[in-house]
């Protein structure tokens, strides 16, 4: 149960932090070292590029669409997982479904990146959604099994 709800939490302050620099810079932190470095440690994960991201408050959030939905994706994953699954599972879903939860942003990146078509926003954002919701079906049991190992030695 502990960590479920240290996954949530965390999932949830990394969101929070997602919309902390714009809100800062519609304050007055134009020009902050800290917002600055905020920038440029998210564009280690994620290429930022305007047109591909949303705005909050005037100012682009600091991941694209995409990312921005693998992250409330998460939460979304998390919040919903109780009622599939016991909190302290350790029990992996059968890989068919990995298949089918994450085949959609697959695609829809591969057809991006070989400029088959443009994918509108709502394509990202659902696609990112769907395949992180899924995804907490497997990191949870996994970190289930890791908090097993570490701290209940059976």
């Amino acid at each position: 149960m502990i960590v479920y709800f240290s996954f949530l939490l965390l999932s949830i302050i990394w969101l929070i932090i997602l919309v902390t620099g714009p809100y800062l810079l519609s304050h007055g932190f134009e020009n902050n070292i800290i917002i600055s470095l905020y920038y440029t440690l998210f564009k280690l994960i994620c290429h930022q590029k305007p047109d591909r991201s949303y705005f909050l408050w005037g100012y682009q959030i600091p991941v694209c669409v995409r990312c921005t939905g693998v992250y409330v994706g998460i939460i979304v994953g998390a919040v919903v997982y109780p009622a599939f699954k016991k909190l302290n599972s350790t029990k992996i879903p059968n890989i068919k479904y990995l298949i089918f939860f994450t085949s959609p942003i697959i695609i829809d990146g591969l057809a991006q990146t070989f400029y088959l078509y443009p994918s509108p926003h709502y394509v990202r954002l659902l696609t990112g959604i769907w395949a992180s919701c899924g995804l907490v079906f497997w990191i949870l049991p996994l970190l289930n099994q890791f908090y097993n190992k570490l701290f209940l030695r059976e």
